[in-house]
């Protein structure tokens, strides 16, 4: 009857601590187990980014820059859109899956982000780069 008791205290600690971990926990948004919640404010697109026309082909323009993870947990499979606008304000042409390395950024890290478009009439006078999205670490 002992062990039995024992057994029983030893099993609703277990399933005790698993509650509390946070492992199992099924977010509303997408029910994924386990994933930590990041703030999408606290990924930046860091001041250095440049736009400017190729020095061995001019009839390129090419946006290069870092973006920065502030959040506390690793941010995963970073989606960025760059916009580029003529000088009339009209756009131009956008791209949704630029070069990114790496893809994941660690917790106060950053990645390096590259994008070019053709512009042999030197249209493009301006460009936007937005975060679309980025996943907690699970």
């Amino acid at each position: 009857m002992n062990n039995n008791r024992i057994t029983i205290l030893m099993f609703l600690i277990l399933i005790g601590i698993i509650l509390n971990s946070g492992c199992i926990e099924n977010t509303t948004s997408n029910s994924t187990w386990g994933e930590k919640k990041i703030s999408m404010d606290a990924i930046k697109i860091l001041n250095n980014t440049t736009g400017n026309r190729s020095e061995t082909n001019e009839s390129r323009y090419a946006i290069s820059g870092y973006v920065y993870n502030e959040n506390p947990y690793e941010a995963l499979d970073l989606k960025l859109r760059i916009t580029t606008f003529t000088s009339n304000g009209s756009v131009f042409a956008v791209k949704d899956d630029p070069y990114i390395e790496p893809k994941n950024i660690p917790s106060e890290g950053s990645s390096y982000f590259y994008a070019s478009f053709p512009d042999p009439d030197k249209n493009i006078t301006r460009y936007e780069v937005k975060i679309l999205s980025a996943k907690g670490q699970y």
